[in-house]
């Protein structure tokens, strides 16, 4: 596909059904044994208000879950986000406790390149689609170098 015209295409024309319904979804109560559980299989999880809803409050990717295994280097009396969140600590016991609450989000009628500079300003690869606070798929890089491949 040409650059040009892919960059020009909504996102609602080239996202396909298996990012919509294979989507990584846990509660924002999960717990850390199925976050892990989850994390075995994709490198990220998108974080919902509840169990059946679709409404996205969060992300935890791979990286969180390296942070939480790593030995702490803070002290147990630290305290912040960042600090204060351990499994050796006890401190992180659910998804709310470890995930990314400010989200770069896009929409279906946002356009591809538009999509694009938006992960290249914010060093992401992954957007998740976003209608009335709902997550309704995901756009990924990997899925862009398909496109523009021809292989999708």
């Amino acid at each position: 596909m040409d650059l040009k015209e892919l960059h020009q295409k909504k996102i609602k024309e080239v996202l396909n059904e298996r990012h919509i319904l294979n989507l990584p979804l846990v509660s924002k109560d999960a717990g850390i044994n199925t976050i892990f559980s989850v994390l075995t299989g994709r490198d990220h999880i998108w974080i919902v208000d509840k169990k059946g809803s679709k409404k996205l409050v969060g992300l935890i990717t791979e990286s969180d879950a390296l942070k939480l295994l790593a030995p702490s280097r803070v002290p147990k009396y630290a305290f912040g986000w960042r600090h204060g969140i351990s499994l050796q600590y006890g401190t992180a016991k659910t998804a709310s406790d470890i995930m990314h609450k400010q989200l770069c989000i896009c929409s279906l009628d946002d356009t591809v390149g538009r999509v694009l500079s938006r992960m290249v300003n914010a060093g992401l690869r992954r957007l998740p689609v976003v209608e009335k606070d709902e997550i309704v798929g995901e756009i990924a890089v990997h899925y862009i170098l398909q496109l523009t491949l021809g292989k999708v």
